[in-house]
């Protein structure tokens, strides 16, 4: 990719200060346009990644009232507009769709947990249905949005352009319109900037890719919007390594999308103890390390505690499917289980010993905030993103001590003083909370006009 791809237009930099002379006053709030191209096309899944639930919460925030905010979906040339109505209608089906647990893998699960060793079978692993009347449902829905928009009106002058869910950023003409409207700040959220630094953890191709991602997102992006400050210092870091002068970039914490579903009744019984994984098998997640535990586990004990690993199966992962298919010390210990709705996500980490996180590297850490604000303990890897998430309120540990793991996993099952403890430091976490991130939000993009690169003087 060539350098002048990267470089800032200077054309459009000074059609910009000729377009911000037009401005509302300052403190009249700025028309937000939010994209909802990544929310309708993920809608067709059962459930919601960590950022397909990010993307819904911050379309509730933005269409919670008529008129607050205008939707848009990318489109060939300038984007289209959606109808305000179609669009919290949509967010509110969104809702649903992704809270909801009709899942038949849940009961299963707590039959297992709750049974000795041998005397229920584990949950069977399975796709969701493609051609049942809710998968169907949520097709047509999402389909819906290519029609719904108008293609005769424009987004406002001097509106904040905000995409959050990083769909097809590898393809810049979706956002090339942004050259022709310089009163139109774009912002985007910057999740991670792992595929450059770790390729080796993703799957063949994803680097590139990413580097197109990155480089549509420092060519049109006005200012970004990251989770922690670790996040924001790698940003800085490639914007400047790239030439490009700096931005304004948003450090905020993410609240739990499971804060609303805290189960408030009393836990499960359960005939072991259990412990939560949850994300992605992937190499980086180093789920590796958490079956050889329990291998190890499994050896010296007939009962050792229950593993629970919720999520689907990714990428370049054939030692650690090769033990969960065929290691037969683990087979009775360990559970997979994915497309959880929220409901049972929290319930399952309430009743949990622990939520562990053996991840190499993250850009936030969703799990952790999640367990932390339900007041579950959490055992992490010590990354920069992770202990600022979790606000010294974890375990951490190396993702290389497997030694260490195996004593705090221990110690964990089976002290229930150190479990008191570990709880007790788990309550005093902070957790992160909708209303403040949204306030904070709308505060700093009012704040744009006043940092804009042109106008730092005015």
């Amino acid at each position: 990719m060539s350098n002048a791809f990267l470089l800032p237009d200077r054309t459009r930099w000074e059609r910009r200060e000729l377009a911000f002379a037009a401005l509302p006053e300052p403190r009249k709030r700025r028309p937000v346009v939010y994209d909802m191209s990544h929310l309708i096309a993920r809608l067709r899944a059962d459930t919601g990644t960590g950022i397909d639930r990010i993307d819904l919460a911050f379309a509730s925030h933005f269409f919670a009232a008529p008129g607050q905010s205008e939707a848009v979906r990318y489109g060939f040339g300038q984007p289209r507009l959606i109808a305000g109505d179609w669009a919290a209608k949509f967010t509110r089906a969104a809702q649903r769709v992704w809270t909801r647990d009709e899942n038949p893998q849940t009961e299963a699960l707590w039959a297992w947990l709750a049974a000795a060793s041998g005397e229920a079978a584990k949950p069977q692993l399975s796709l969701p249905s493609r051609v049942s009347a809710p998968a169907w449902g949520r097709r047509l829905l999402s389909w819906t949005g290519r029609f719904v928009s108008d293609p005769r009106r424009r987004v406002p002058h001097a509106a904040v352009y905000i995409n959050v869910g990083y769909h097809r950023f590898e393809h810049p003409r979706f956002f090339s319109w942004l050259d022709k409207r310089p009163d139109v700040d774009g912002v985007f959220m910057i999740h991670d900037l792992l595929p450059l630094d770790y390729p080796e953890y993703f799957e063949p191709g994803e680097a590139a890719k990413f580097r197109a991602r990155i480089a549509t997102a420092l060519q049109y992006g006005r200012a970004f919007l990251v989770s922690t400050e670790a996040v924001r210092r790698r940003l800085q870091q490639e914007i400047a390594a790239r030439g490009l002068e700096p931005r304004p970039i948003w450090a905020q914490r993410f609240p739990s999308p499971l804060a609303d579903y805290t189960t408030s009744v009393a836990p499960r019984r359960t005939a072991q103890p259990y412990f939560v994984v949850i994300g992605t098998i992937e190499p980086r997640k180093n789920h590796l390390l958490l079956l050889n535990i329990w291998r190890a586990l499994a050896r010296r004990s007939a009962t050792p505690p229950r593993l629970v690993i919720v999520g689907a199966r990714g990428w370049e992962n054939e030692q650690v499917v090769d033990m969960l298919d065929r290691c037969e010390t683990l087979a009775p210990h360990v559970a997979e289980v994915s497309h959880l709705g929220s409901p049972a996500l929290a319930e399952l980490i309430a009743g949990a010993r622990a939520v562990l996180a053996p991840t190499y590297e993250e850009g936030y850490g969703l799990p952790v905030v999640e367990a932390l604000a339900i007041g579950t303990p959490v055992i992490a890897s010590d990354t920069p993103a992770l202990r600022e998430a979790s606000q010294g309120r974890a375990c951490l540990l190396s993702p290389l001590d497997g030694e260490g793991w195996r004593h705090e996993i221990e110690r964990l099952a089976y002290d229930e003083s150190y479990r008191a403890a570990l709880k007790a430091r788990a309550a005093g976490f902070v957790a992160p909370n909708w209303r403040d991130y949204f306030a904070s939000l709308d505060q700093f993009l009012a704040s744009l006009r006043a940092t804009d690169p042109a106008h730092a003087a005015d």
